[in-house]
């Protein structure tokens, strides 16, 4: 558009005012289940609902670690609230981590007798009834981390050698999807609505720890690499269009994980880190390409970020309400509307928010 005339000034300074503005947010307290001091919300769909796990403050620092008994899913929609999804008969744990628009959700739970760490992978329907997704021929263990809008969902699960591969469930029905030659322990992260599949390979526990995402592709698995020199990388969103997220190390990281993205082409980006950080990773990527995660600043402390081309990386607590009471630690997921769901300290506690765009 061209500025030639008096008019179309006045228009083109309130378009640029309006491109160099940050994005500001409302925040939500989505509130904990009963009995429960804290909660985290892992994944927003495109109508604001939202799964996630509620629990009692741990010694970890964080909710949700599924590593003691008493944590469990749960399902929450504006207007009528938190909504406790339970487990598998007599277990004891359970954690929602994917939800499609239909209000069918994934995640894991433990069974009766089975110890708190060890999982099954279940669905639950849009009506909230729980069925177990079982696991690949021998294995004792698995979970679901995703599901798109077809009902596909992936995860992982053991082996009968104790080698976790990534799965795809179809119709409730698993599949091998295999690894990267030489992985030990291999998770399909997050899957989109074209059945493209990510996630990661890890290949030792080290010293030195190290991994690769990979994108499976419906047939074959591909090795996404890492930042120029790195030893590790992890790919955990994807979107509709397949552009990729997760973190990565390298020689320009000094050591320290980056967030970073792969286009469709599988070209990856060192997203960068917060003001006076050293770190990030990135856990969410809508349509738009808009991304967030979390960092730490400069005392170290962790804070939830957004990434957006236009405006580089942004600490999301300078784009709420000044004095809310809120520090945003993680932002792990963010739908096509631009809504955000993760956790962040409030009175004390860590508490599942949603933020939900001003403009």
């Amino acid at each position: 558009m061209s500025c030639a005339s008096v008019k179309m000034l006045a228009a083109c300074v309130l378009a640029f005012a309006a491109a160099v503005s940050a994005q500001t947010y409302t925040i939500t307290d989505l509130g904990v289940l009963k009995g429960k001091n804290e909660s985290n919300g892992f994944w927003i769909n495109n109508l604001g609902d939202v799964v996630g796990c509620s629990d009692t403050q741990t010694s970890m620092g964080y909710p949700c670690t599924g590593l003691v008994a008493g944590q469990h899913a749960f399902y929450w929609r504006r207007g009528k609230g938190m909504k406790d999804l339970g487990t598998l008969s007599g277990g004891s744990v359970s954690g929602a981590i994917g939800l499609n628009d239909s209000g069918v959700a994934v995640g894991y739970s433990n069974l009766k007798g089975q110890p708190a760490t060890n999982f099954i992978a279940v669905q639950w329907s849009s009506t909230g009834a729980i069925s177990n997704l079982g696991t690949l021929a021998g294995g004792s263990s698995s979970a679901a981390f995703q599901i798109n809008s077809a009902g596909e969902a992936s995860g992982d699960s053991f082996l009968s050698s104790g080698v976790v591969d990534a799965t795809r469930w179809n119709n409730n029905k698993i599949n091998n999807l295999g690894k990267l030659k030489n992985a030990i322990f291999t998770a399909g992260l997050a899957i989109n609505d074209n059945g493209l599949i990510v996630g990661e390979s890890v290949f030792s526990y080290g010293p030195p720890f190290t991994s690769h995402g990979f994108l499976w592709n419906g047939s074959t698995m591909k090795d996404l690499g890492t930042l120029s020199g790195g030893l590790t990388s992890m790919a955990n969103a994807i979107n509709s269009l397949g552009v990729i997220v997760g973190q990565s190390d390298g020689i320009s990281t000094l050591g320290h994980w980056h967030a970073v993205k792969w286009d469709a082409s599988g070209k990856i980006k060192d997203l960068g880190v917060l003001q006076g950080g050293t770190y990030s990773v990135a856990f969410g990527v809508n349509d738009s390409d808009v991304v967030v995660g979390y960092g730490n600043i400069a005392n170290n402390a962790p804070h939830a970020m957004i990434w957006t081309a236009a405006h580089g990386m942004r600490d999301l607590n300078a784009l709420i309400p000044a004095n809310s009471g809120w520090t945003l630690i993680n932002a792990n997921a963010i739908n096509n509307v631009g809504q955000i769901t993760g956790y962040g300290s409030k009175n004390g506690h860590n508490h599942a928010f949603v933020l939900t765009p001003v403009n």
